[in-house]
């Protein structure tokens, strides 16, 4: 934030009786600007990430957040990156999912910070998923009026898109992450090593984000993972390794470069990086979260890509591609809560965080897109006709072409 040329301020006197009212007006033109590295390491006990933990950690006070999974399986190993720190940081473990993603799992951070005695140069450290990050990087914006954060994502959807972006945040009721902030973190470091243990869910929870991506944005990594996808699902993104670690990087480096473009949200509300997340978070909600959000995400992106073909925005062939590389993955493209009226109130809801424009992403082509702003050209049969698609096809691996299997679909409910 910078002063403006009037650096004192404006007086504007006033009469109230007989009593002379100065008003003060003081101009500020404020800036917004966010600049951290995301980092990759081989291992949590390489040389190369205890240096790091002492660039970013040493001389500040620490609270370090992690879940009980990552405690159980790593507590070891990251007890002895801690030793070389000059104070030895309080530890927290937070159970922590999108059924207590909430302002009272912020304030028991808080509180943690308080009773470590955080100061203004102290820094919170979260470990684990793309919830922890969230209920972290908002409790960091709030301590203090802003202390600094550090990620040390655990899962793969925290790798490549939770992780290593600028928002905090928690649901407010069904509403998911209604309360926020974009508060960037002062550094990532990403260890692919922590997927060795990640659940099978979790790995597919995260293929769902790669693809979004891909789908929208970068044909040649959408070609890698469906070249890959049943290996990469298979040992847990380890195998085979050169395409692993190509996969993550490349997902990492395309999601930064869409958050550089736009950091805020306040150049545009057309987000590339939106594909998948209009329906996702409802449906979520609807389902009281026990549908993952990467498997909403990817019911999303089957959803969208289908109602793209009916309006002939992307050829069949594409269109049935990106369905086939969900469903290969081990993904679901369909969820009994997906209906008509859960699709109408996600469009309202979505106008509403998107400044009146619905700005649906759809793939108009591989690692290619378009937004449909408004909602008039979605008649309600269209919605329609797309759901019952993606119900018959999460059912059969034969999808048949898009536009032939809606026309049949039409010509049977006219009989």
């Amino acid at each position: 934030m910078k002063l403006s040329r009037a650096a004192s301020p404006t007086e504007h006197p006033t009469e109230h009786s007989d009593v002379t009212v100065q008003q003060l007006e003081l101009r500020l033109e404020a800036s917004r600007s966010c600049r951290f590295g995301v980092e990759l390491f081989e291992d949590v006990n390489s040389v190369s990430f205890t240096r790091w933990i002492e660039t970013h950690l040493s001389d500040h006070r620490i609270l370090v957040v992690m879940t009980p999974t990552v405690h159980r399986l790593y507590s070891q190993q990251l007890s002895a990156c801690w030793s070389v720190l000059d104070v030895e940081p309080r530890v927290f473990v937070l159970a922590c999912d999108e059924t207590t993603k909430s302002i009272d799992a912020v304030m028991a951070v808080c509180r943690q910070a308080e009773e470590a005695d955080i100061d203004r140069r102290g820094v919170l450290v979260s470990i684990g998923g793309g919830v922890c990050s969230d209920i972290v990087g908002l409790a960091a914006s709030l301590l203090r009026r802003g202390i600094s954060h550090v990620r040390i994502p655990t899962t793969l959807i925290g790798q490549v898109d939770a992780g290593i972006g600028l928002k905090g945040g928690v649901n407010f009721g069904v509403l998911k992450s209604y309360i926020g902030c974009f508060y960037p973190p002062k550094a990532v470091a990403v260890v692919p090593t922590f997927l060795r243990t990640l659940s099978g869910d979790g790995i597919l929870q995260g293929i769902a984000e790669i693809v979004k991506l891909a789908c929208v944005c970068d044909s040649a990594l959408f070609e890698d993972v469906e070249a890959a996808v049943t290996d990469l699902t298979r040992t847990r993104f380890q195998e085979p390794e050169v395409v692993a670690k190509k996969v993550l990087r490349r997902s990492i480096s395309g999601m930064l470069a869409q958050l550089s473009e736009n950091p805020f949200e306040t150049v545009t509300l057309e987000r590339a990086v939106d594909f998948g997340h209009t329906l996702s978070h409802p449906l979520e909600a609807a389902t009281g979260y026990q549908l993952h959000h990467g498997f909403a995400v990817a019911i999303d992106i089957a959803f969208s890509t289908i109602l793209a073909s009916r309006m002939s925005l992307i050829k069949d062939r594409e269109a049935l591609r990106i369905v086939d590389l969900l469903t290969n993955a081990g993904l679901p493209i369909y969820h009994e809560k997906l209906d008509g009226s859960l699709v109408e109130s996600a469009f309202d809801a979505t106008k509403k965080h998107r400044d009146g424009a619905l700005n649906l992403v759809v793939p108009t082509g591989i690692g290619r897109h378009a937004f449909v702003k408004d909602t008039e050209c979605l008649s309600m049969s269209l919605i329609g006709e797309t759901i019952e698609y993606l119900r018959k096809a999460s059912h059969t691996n034969a999808r048949e072409s898009v536009n032939g299997a809606i026309s049949a679909l039409s010509r049977r409910t006219r009989l």
